[in-house]
Order: C-alpha cells, then sequence, then structure tokens
C-alpha cells in the first residue's frame, strides 16, 4: 500500500470520531441536571414549550408572539388572537390572580412589556416591532429556586 493510500484510510477512518455525538453524560457533567421540559403543538405551527418544578408544576411557559393581522391571515401565520387563545386556556384569568400592574421597557429597536398578576407575569419582548416571544413565569417559591440561572 502506498503512502497516500495508508493516508487517505486514517483520515477515512479518523473523520467520524471528529464529528462523534455529545452524549448525555458528557452535557450533565458539564452543565447539571437538565430542567424538566416539554414541548406541545397546540395549534397547528403553534409550540408551547413548559418547564416543571421539583413538584411536576408548571413554573414557566414560552410560547410564540403573535402577530395582529387586519383580513385575511396568510397561511402559516401565527396571529395574536391565536396566542391570546391559547394563553386563555391554559392560564386563564381567573388563574392570573388580581392584576397588579405592568410595565415597557426598551432599548434601541428591543422593547419588553409585562403585565404582573397575583399568580403569574406574562411578559413578550419585541425586536423592532416584532414579537420574538412569550413568557409566562409562575410565583411558586419552589420554582424560583429551580429556575435561577
Amino acid at each position: 500500500m502506498t503512502k497516500l493510500a495508508v493516508c487517505r484510510m486514517a483520515i477515512f477512518l479518523a473523520a467520524p470520531l471528529a464529528f462523534a455525538q455529545i452524549d448525555t453524560v458528557h452535557l450533565r457533567s458539564k452543565y447539571g441536571a437538565p430542567l424538566d421540559r416539554e414541548t406541545f403543538t397546540v395549534r397547528p405551527g403553534i409550540e408551547m414549550v413548559v418547564d416543571y418544578g421539583p413538584a411536576k408544576q408548571v413554573c414557566r411557559i414560552q410560547l410564540p408572539s403573535g402577530r395582529q393581522i387586519i383580513g385575511d391571515v396568510p397561511p402559516g401565520a401565527i396571529t395574536k388572537k391565536q396566542i391570546d387563545q391559547v394563553l386563555n386556556e391554559v392560564v386563564p384569568p381567573s388563574r392570573r390572580g388580581k392584576e397588579l400592574g405592568g410595565m415597557a421597557t426598551g432599548s434601541g429597536v428591543g422593547v419588553m412589556s409585562s403585565a404582573e398578576y397575583e399568580h403569574v407575569t406574562i411578559t413578550e419582548f419585541k425586536n423592532a416591532g416584532v414579537g420574538t416571544g412569550i413568557t409566562v413565569i409562575f410565583k411558586d417559591p419552589t420554582c424560583a429556586k429551580k429556575m435561577a440561572p
């Protein structure tokens, strides 16, 4: 076998090792235990990510922002009305508790607005006027410990 053939064979055999998959043992040793998280398809094209606390209670819900659309809705568009319906299904006003207030802050083109209730805080982020996501945080003391960075 020529030296060139031996080099090619070595590269061919070593290449898969360079792109080896990372396993759960490696990730857990580096970052700790993963969040207890599930993703649900709540409407066609709309996914809801739910993070649970130690007692399997919901601690955080993440949804995409919907767009305000007047007239015909383009196929595949996520509307504000759809997202509001999902929020009202998952966290109805009676479950949120009394509204305590809200606020909006911004810097540059990014804006964060939030509505605070007795039991949850609902926050929406926008970049250049386009919503980038809605997060619902439940005010459970055990959630705060688990969700802390």
